[in-house]
């Protein structure tokens, strides 16, 4: 395997986020959101990343570890609070779907049964 030095702040701290996920997914064979909790933490405590940056450098670095990528996927950089941009490398299609269309279509249809879990 040929490992490249990472070339700037983002690519190393995702470097140390994917070495973290490597070192304890053993740790956490039932419980993936933990372990990914805990990336997080480590980043924020250990490397002074703040919390939001942590958390997407953290998503990033575990689809790395995932031994078969989805094909299909959330573009979360082209996405924004209004706009989720999912992409099918397959067929070379990106989709820019309103929020507000994700909330009508799954979680304000009053035909859904509650999902207690899902609420804060």
């Amino acid at each position: 395997m040929n490992i490249q030095p990472p070339e700037n702040y983002l690519d190393s701290m995702q470097a140390a986020a994917l070495s973290f996920l490597i070192r304890h997914q053993a740790e956490h064979l039932g419980n993936t959101d933990q372990l990914l909790m805990r990336a997080v933490i480590h980043l924020n405590e250990r490397l002074q990343v703040p919390e939001h940056t942590a958390k997407r450098l953290v998503d990033r670095a575990y689809s790395e570890l995932k031994p078969e990528p989805e094909h299909r996927y959330l573009d979360v950089d082209s996405s924004t609070g209004l706009v989720a941009v999912l992409v099918d490398p397959e067929s070379g299609r990106r989709y820019r779907i309103p929020i507000a269309e994700v909330f009508a279509a799954c979680i304000d249809d009053p035909d859904l049964p509650p999902n207690p879990s899902s609420t804060h």
